[in-house]
């Protein structure tokens, strides 16, 4: 079967059967919700779009992407219908070292050029060598005299002393006739741009000079071993960083202070039921890839906690708040935030994952 025929088929289907649900739900025969339609059903776009991949592809590598389209829209189907309940950070453990065999296997498997192409382009390049300027180049041949000349005119008459060079006479200006009124007002046009441009010109060198003479005058009164940040930096905040894995913070009692993690595939948890909690607001900002965040709050009323969650896919447990739709966004916040002494602003912005806040005690 051709494989745009096929493409377009897959689509096709699946565009009918949305159309179908739709009128259908019109007609009053059955009864749907849009929103919980898309929010559960909205990984078949990616086991469709992967089985489109599947069909059209040529190569491995396109068939390996595919592959992983699907199996990233069952997961998450499975999880939508409560088939079975996997965390992102265990689809990761398996799909890592699966990802790696594949990739693996694809370099053993991986077919090579023919023979008979790879004698071919060897024959093209022996068909034409290049000039090497480094060569040796042989001397021209000496001129011979001329053959039709007597000999004894040669011999006895000698050429005459050539005449001293003369210095060039500079060119004349060429004659121009008078200008016609036309001509003299364009020619007055150029003049004016002329003058403009070095107007310009001596505008620039002054804003240049001045620049210059700030820039010493700040030599001279600065300290030279001062380091100078052009942007906003609080130091008394702490960077966590991770590539690949899982980020734990809270096993035994710590201070907690201003803290900013950033992180790329893998899980972070952070344990607050341990940590001493100063006055005033505490901001904590998360940003991950692809990966579950996890937060474990204490259940004290003289703590307050406001929650600001983003995701792409991946759903949200904040307090006694759930939210499963597709770009999700939510703003939580207790009662009474803002007349608590001791607060903590969680800033949670994820691409894949969910995210998990909850209070303990």
């Amino acid at each position: 079967m051709n494989r745009h025929y096929a493409s377009r088929i897959l689509w096709g289907l699946f565009i009918v059967a949305i159309g179908a649900g739709f009128l259908l739900n019109q007609l009053g025969i059955v009864s749907l919700d849009i929103g919980d339609i898309v929010s559960t059903f909205w990984p078949v776009i990616l086991i469709v779009a992967g089985l489109n991949n599947l069909l059209t592809a040529r190569h491995g590598g396109n068939a390996f992407g595919a592959c992983v389209l699907i199996t990233v829209g069952f997961i998450f189907l499975g999880r939508s219908l409560d088939w079975f309940d996997w965390s992102i950070g265990d689809m990761i453990r398996f799909i890592g070292p699966v990802v790696l065999i594949l990739f693996g296997l694809n370099m053993v498997f991986r077919p090579r050029g023919s023979s008979k192409h790879r004698h071919q382009n060897h024959e093209h390049r022996d068909d034409w060598q290049a000039y090497r300027p480094g060569g040796y180049v042989p001397p021209a041949p000496p001129l011979h005299p001329d053959p039709t000349a007597a000999s004894g005119d040669s011999a006895n008459h000698a050429e005459p002393p050539a005449a001293p060079m003369q210095p060039p006479v500079p060119p004349t200006p060429p004659f121009r006739p008078n200008l016609s009124k036309h001509e003299q007002h364009i020619e007055m046009k150029h003049q004016m741009r002329r003058e403009k441009l070095e107007e310009r010109r001596e505008k620039l060198q002054m804003r240049r000079d001045r620049i210059e003479e700030k820039i010493q005058r700040h030599r001279q009164h600065s300290n030279p071993w001062e380091r100078v940040e052009w942007w906003e930096n609080d130091p008394s905040v702490q960077n966590r960083s991770g590539f690949i894995g899982d980020i734990h913070i809270g096993h035994d009692h710590w201070e907690l202070k201003p803290l900013n993690i950033s992180h790329f595939i893998g899980d972070t948890v952070i344990d607050l039921t341990k940590a001493h909690i100063p006055f005033g607001e505490t901001r904590i900002t998360i940003s991950s890839f692809i990966g579950d965040v996890k937060i474990y709050l204490p259940n004290d009323y003289e703590v307050g906690i406001h929650v600001v969650s983003s995701a792409f896919i991946g759903d949200a447990r904040v307090l006694d708040m759930r939210d499963s739709r597709l770009f999700r966004s939510m703003d939580v916040e207790t009662p009474a935030y803002k007349d608590t002494d001791k607060k903590i602003k969680l800033v949670c912005s994820t691409f894949i994952g969910d995210v998990r806040v909850t209070k303990v005690g």
